[in-house]
Order: structure tokens, then sequence, then C-alpha cells
């Protein structure tokens, strides 16, 4: 049955990633003026042109559908037991986990599920850095969850939790700098 879903997995992720090829366009050709030894420049390849956010949100949220039609039957086993190499939510429904990869790390960091696992659907492998940083970032939100977060008894939910969302605002990387705050919007007498 793993294997089965593996293979699902597989051709589904190709099958993404070739209509997300076919549909992304191509900037126009740049065309050097002249080259340094003054013969005729070569071509160069056109350039693909990243995705906008609406884009990968809709691949992203292709992706996880086909994923999900493949967890039928299965949507409620644990993670650990579906997918393969799950180092963290291990007892977390499968449809759990695949939504929160969706919702938290996904629409959180503003990428597809390329920005963490191999471009060629090889899920367990730990060979991306960024799958290493993401598993360090959730042992850190953990303890800021439960070593101070919690700690702050003002706060108005009785079981705070932080999330990617919090910090990284849809960036893969978090901002030095901040917008300077423009003036105030006049109130209008009645």
């Amino acid at each position: 049955m793993r294997s089965w879903v593996v293979m699902s997995m597989v051709v589904i992720g190709s099958a993404v990633a070739c209509a997300r090829g076919a549909q992304e366009g191509a900037v126009q050709e740049a065309r050097p003026i002249a080259s340094a030894d003054g013969a005729a420049p070569r071509p160069q390849a056109p350039r693909r042109v990243p995705p906008t956010p609406m884009k990968l949100d809709t691949l992203r949220r292709e992706a996880v559908a086909a994923l999900m039609a493949t967890l039928v039957g299965r949507e409620n086993e644990p993670a650990g037991t579906v997918f393969k190499n799950v180092k963290l939510h291990k007892t977390m429904p499968a449809k759990e986990f695949v939504t929160m990869m969706d919702e938290q790390f996904g629409r959180g960091l503003g990428i597809n599920c390329t920005g963490c696992h191999m471009d060629n659907q090889d899920y367990a492998s730990d060979a991306r850095k960024d799958k290493i940083i993401a598993l360090q970032m959730i042992k850190m939100q953990r303890d800021i969850d439960t070593r101070y977060i919690a700690k702050v008894k003002e706060l108005d939910d009785p079981r705070p939790k932080t999330t990617c969302v919090m910090c990284h605002r849809g960036a893969t990387h978090l901002t030095t700098e901040m917008d300077v705050p423009t003036a105030p919007v006049p109130l209008r007498k009645r």
C-alpha cells in the first residue's frame, strides 16, 4: 500500500511539474549589444518568469489536492505511518499533516512544496538544507510555545501558539527593516 502511495505521489508530482513548466511563460530574450571580442553575440535561452504569489498559491493548492486524493481511506492514520521519514508530528493524522504543510509552511513562507522538498518528488529526502532549517524552526517554535509564551498569563488565549506566519509574513527570509509609517488619515468630521 505504501509503495502505491509513493508511486501516486511521483506521478502526480510529475504531472504538476510538467503543467507548471508549460503554463509559465518566458521573459523576453535579452540580447547583448556586442561581445568583448567583437564577435556576434550568442543567443541566450529564455529565462523563466518566477511565478507570482497567486500562481504559486494555485500550484501549491493543486499539488495538495492531488496528494489528498492519494490519501483516501488513510486520512486519519498517523502521518508517521502514511509518509516516509516523518521526524516531527508523527502521530498527527495524515490529512492534518498535509494541511499543516500547506498552511503553515507553504502560505506562511510563500513557497511551494519544493521549498523544502526535492524537485524529484522524493519527499523523504533530507538533502535540501531548507528542510533541515524548517525542522529546527519547528523545534524553536515548540520551545517558544512551552517555555515562554505559555508563561505570559495576561494573554487572552488559554493555549497561545506561535506560527511561522507570525514572523515570516509570507517570506522565506525575515526582514531586518520596517516600513516608514505613512501619515495617519485625518478623521472625518460628522
